[in-house]
């Protein structure tokens, strides 16, 4: 059963850090609209596996602090912070993607799908520290076991959920990029806001 709940904890935390729009998911998107939804599909699988690459050492760090039992109360503080400057960097993404969008230009599409993606993904480092907080706080309030087993469940789950998500931009992609500016306008300060609402609550359970 442990390993069934960390294959399906893993499944919603890859749900939920890909499932914002993001750069990875535009690129998704331009990918299905520029050379067709089956090399999207393809791109996703790369940018999936880099993911479940990152999960892998977020997990296995995240479990050998939550190891020890002096450290668990201190993951607890620390995720305050870490949410906040989480806080900060997707509202500077914000401010960037804004910039961006201002300036953006056609290029042509080269090279094979899979590995655009994986590129693309391993760019994105923020993966690490954020599937960390939320592995460390799983397995250090209770959610998921800090076994071998569970955790090991965890990186397929977190992979699968996040391919799915970006399976589903692919496959959503002609309504995307016609209510683009619609879609993407806020969206990084609302994540920056929810990660400081997350900040909140686990300021209010500590105190």
């Amino acid at each position: 059963m442990e390993v069934i709940t960390g294959f399906l904890v893993g499944l919603g935390t890859g749900v939920f850090i890909t499932w914002f729009p993001g750069m990875l998911n535009m690129q998704v998107v331009g990918t299905a609209v520029r050379v067709g939804r089956p090399k999207a599909y393809v791109f996703s699988a790369g940018m999936a596996a880099v993911i479940g690459a990152q999960t892998t050492l977020a997990v296995l760090f995240a479990n050998l602090l939550t190891a020890n039992p002096v450290v668990v109360p201190a993951i607890k503080q620390w995720a305050i912070p870490l949410f906040l400057v989480l806080a900060l960097v997707f509202i500077w993404k914000g401010f960037r993607a804004r910039a961006a969008r201002k300036a953006e230009k056609e290029r042509p599409y080269k090279g094979g799908p899979f590995w655009r993606g994986i590129m693309m993904s391993s760019m994105n480092i923020l993966n690490i520290p954020l599937v960390f907080a939320i592995a460390g706080f799983l397995m250090a309030d209770g959610y998921m076991s800090r076994a071998f087993l569970p955790r090991l469940a965890y990186v397929p789950g977190t992979t699968m959920g996040a391919f799915l998500i970006f399976a589903l931009y692919g496959r959503l992609s002609g309504w995307i990029s016609r209510n683009m500016a619609l879609f993407t306008r806020n969206i990084n300060f609302f994540i920056g806001g929810l990660f400081a609402l997350l900040a909140l609550v686990q300021a209010v359970r500590m105190y």
